[in-house]
Order: structure tokens, then sequence, then C-alpha cells
């Protein structure tokens, strides 16, 4: 039978056909081919159609023949599974093809999952245009051009500020000024104020009603009767201490006397000559100096590193007063203090004392008797900057500040 020579066929009769090129499978083994598609396989049209009755022809053949032409119609697809282990001891039924190579597929490394980022992303201006864009569906050109109007808005309004702050600041800065000019106005009537107060003085009686040779700051009224020489000396010392006035200025100790109306027995108050303040002070000036002198006269005291006491008297006799004044150089110094600085003697060098004397001095351009201290520092002295006038002071400061004044009140 057929059946029975096909199935006996050797590997031989495996091989491929030489007309159709197709190998010869049996019906048994294509019962086991897999179908590429659901549906019948419809044969080409270049393909012959079987022809012949079904009874003619061995059975074998006709089976083989249709599989072949069937299988020139229809192209297998290629399988891509894994390779199977074939039995190597019965024969292939396919013609061994070499595979294609399938590219390994990258190994898959397992994701693991991200941890929850405890930091919030930062919005930038490019989130801010998409959200526009996708809220108000509109264009991302209108998005940028509304972007650059609020910008140009914003750079408007910025300048504005500034403007209007710059504004404010220079308003602030001129009240500041015109404040502090008012002030400082004040200030200065206050301040011209109390100068003429103090230069009309406490008190509006005929005392301080007197014309003063020395313009003076302040003027301090100063009782000499009934009082020692002792006392006097001591009231003064304390009021050149206790005197408080600003840098260069004068102080004046204007010394009242009592008089009395025998007829009516009034008592009227004055300013004490010069010869009755000296007589008060026991201050033994020679008769000559005495009667060379006027009867007016200034004392006082000028402020400078210390309050230093300035006498200031007119001179009625150049020559006699200068004389006087000479003979009076041996004692002026030991009479006057303490209201002037005591110079102590002259210690010599077999340690006995001598009287420090007086030397001629130049003291802005004018000539002055001065009695200087063991440094050489002046310590008293006397000048006759005019032929009508006398002074005597301590500190050199004094005699500059006295000539100023003199010169103010046209008396030099």
């Amino acid at each position: 039978m057929a059946t029975t020579d096909t199935g006996t066929n050797g590997p031989d009769d495996a091989s491929k056909s030489p007309a159709s090129g197709v190998p010869n499978i049996s019906p048994d083994s294509a019962k086991n081919i897999p179908s590429p598609f659901p549906q019948t396989p419809v044969p080409g049209a270049s393909s012959p159609l079987p022809t012949g009755t079904p009874g003619e022809g061995p059975p074998g053949k006709t089976l083989q023949t249709d599989i072949a032409h069937i299988l020139e119609g229809v192209k297998l697809p290629e399988r891509r599974g894994a390779a199977t282990t074939r039995d190597t001891s019965k024969p292939s039924i396919y013609p061994a093809s070499p595979a294609p190579e399938m590219a390994a597929p990258p190994p898959q490394t397992q994701q693991q999952p991200l941890e929850k980022s405890s930091v919030t992303p930062l919005h930038t201006l490019k989130d801010d245009l998409q959200s526009v864009v996708r809220d108000q569906k509109i264009s991302v050109v209108h998005a940028a051009a509304l972007e650059e109007d609020k910008r140009a808005t914003q750079a408007s309004i910025i300048a504005h500020t500034n403007v209007h702050s710059a504004q404010k600041r220079r308003v602030v800065s001129t009240f500041a000024v015109i404040t502090g000019l008012i002030v400082l106005g004040l200030l200065a009537l206050g301040a011209v104020f109390m100068i003429m107060n103090e230069r009309a003085g406490t008190t509006a009686t005929e005392v301080f009603s007197t014309d003063s040779l020395l313009f003076s700051e302040q003027t301090i009224p100063f009782p000499i009767q009934n009082r020692s020489a002792a006392e006097l000396k001591r009231l003064l010392a304390d009021a050149r201490v206790s005197a408080s006035l600003t840098l260069g200025a004068i102080t004046r100790i204007a010394p009242i006397v009592e008089d009395t109306n025998l007829e009516t027995g009034e008592v009227t108050e004055r300013l004490a000559t010069t010869e009755e303040f000296l007589d008060a002070l026991r201050a033994q000036a020679p008769e000559e100096l005495v009667r060379a002198l006027g009867s007016e006269f200034f004392f006082g005291f000028h402020t400078v590193d210390e309050n230093a006491p300035v006498l200031i008297i007119p001179v009625t006799s150049y020559e006699r007063a200068f004389a006087g004044m000479l003979l009076w150089e041996d004692m002026i110094n030991t009479e006057l203090s303490p209201v002037f600085t005591a110079v102590p003697s002259l210690i010599q060098e077999n340690g006995l004392l001598k009287k420090r004397t007086f030397k001629d001095l130049v003291m802005r351009n004018y000539d002055v008797r001065a009695l200087t201290d063991d440094k050489g520092e002046v310590q008293l002295y006397y000048s006759f900057p005019t032929r009508e006038l006398l002074v005597i002071a301590e500190s050199s400061f004094s005699f500059t500040e006295i000539l100023s004044r003199l010169r103010a009140d046209r008396r030099l």
C-alpha cells in the first residue's frame, strides 16, 4: 500500500522534490503543521489547481501534491519562539535553516520607589507661563506679551515710588533744616538777651548806672564799710575762686560805701574811690602815687585758665604815678595778696631769702614791669599803656583782653 511505503521511507525519501522544491510531508505530519491564519488559505492565481478525479493516481502522491501546491501559495511565518530541543535520532521534517539571531533585550533593573522629597520644588516663571497658557487657553506669545506688560507696569510703579520717596525725603530734610535754623535763632536771641541783662547789671540802681572804665559781662556790688582788711581780702579771694563765667569774660567787682546826710539822715550808696578802696585793703601805697591817681577805678576778675584779678586806675600825673609805682614795687605783692597771687621770696645759694624784684619786659609791644617766679613765668605786672591809664594785672592774657576792650571804647 501507498501509505505503508510512505511510512517506511528512509531519510533519503524525505528529501526535497526536484520539481517543487518543497519537502515531502506525510499526511500525519501535515496535520500537525499549525495554520498561519485562522481561515483556510487560498492558493495564489499562479498555482495550478489539481486535475483529475480524486480516484485517479496513487493516493499518497495525490495528497503530497495537494499539500505542495498549498504550501507554494502560502508563506508560513517564521517562528520566533525559543529554540526547542529536538531529538537528533529522528530525521527533521523541515530543512535546517539558521534562526535569525535576536538581540538580547537589555536587562531591566527593578527601579526602587523614589522617596517623596520634603523640599518643595522651585516655582519659576516658566511654571507660571505654562499655568497661564493651560488655564486661560491663550498662546505662549500672548502670555509672554502679558508678562512684558506686567513687568513694564511694575517698573513704572517702582519708579513712581522712588520719585515719591525722594520727594518725601527732600521735604523732611528741608523741614529739619528750617527747624534747626529756628532753634538756633531762638538760642541766639536768648544768648543776646542774657548778655544784655548781664551788661545792665542785677539792679537798676544809681550805683550801676555809672560809666565803667572797662566793659564787663557781669557786675557784682561789694560793700566795704564796717569790715576789716583781712575780711575784705578773704571775701575777694573767695569771689576769685567762685566766680564762674565763660572763657574770656570779665566780672566787675564794684566796691560800695554808704553816705549819710547829716541834715536829713538819709543813707545813700555810691562807688568807693581809689583811695577808699586801697585804705580798706590796708595797702600802704606811697602818698605820691595816691595823689597821682584818679578817684574812679575798675576792679574785677578775668576768666582765663583761672580767674585772674585786674585793676585799672586813671592817672592824673604820669611822672608821679610812675615814680610812686617804683617805690611801691617792694610791698605791692605782699599788700595785695591773697587777692593777687603771692610770690614767695627767692632763696639764694647760701640759703638766705631775698625779695624778688620787678624786671622790664615787653608785652604786646608795651613796656611792663613784671615780677616772675622761679620758672620765669610772670606772676604780677603793671604797665602804663597810655599816660592816662595804669594797669595792674596778673595774667598776660588779661593784658591782651584789656587792651582790646580799651580800644573798643576808644580809650587807647
